[in-house]
């Protein structure tokens, strides 16, 4: 639920973005993109592990950790090159990397996922 109203929001801001400026529209995808996936990925470990037997600590790999940074770094450094001057595309990128996290706190206070579950 989260990753379908996440791209979304991505898309629509994107739309949105093109409105402004091309470079803006650029940033917004490569952000909103590189955060759903991450999520994502992470949400899938996180299933892996929560399926194992009880009574042992389990914990996401560290190199995931790093994968995740190196992700965020290459998107970061990606939309800094579209437009080196002004920043634009970097700032619309890290708009984007946070698309999925408002999402998030969005759900996480309305519950809006769990009553879908439900039906």
């Amino acid at each position: 639920m989260a990753v379908r109203i996440a791209l979304m929001l991505t898309m629509a801001a994107a739309v949105v973005a093109y409105a402004f400026d091309p470079v803006y529209t650029h940033g917004v995808l490569l952000g909103g993109i590189a955060g759903v996936l991450v999520f994502w990925v992470t949400a899938r470990q996180l299933e892996k592990l929560a399926g194992r037997p009880e009574g042992k600590v389990y914990s996401l790999p560290a190199w995931w950790s790093v994968v995740r940074l190196a992700v965020y770094g290459l998107v970061l450094t990606r939309a800094y090159m579209l437009d080196q001057e002004s920043m634009r595309a970097l700032w619309s990128a890290l708009a984007g990397l946070f698309i999925i996290r408002l999402v998030l706190i969005f759900l996480g206070f309305t519950g809006f996922d769990l009553k879908q579950e439900g039906k």
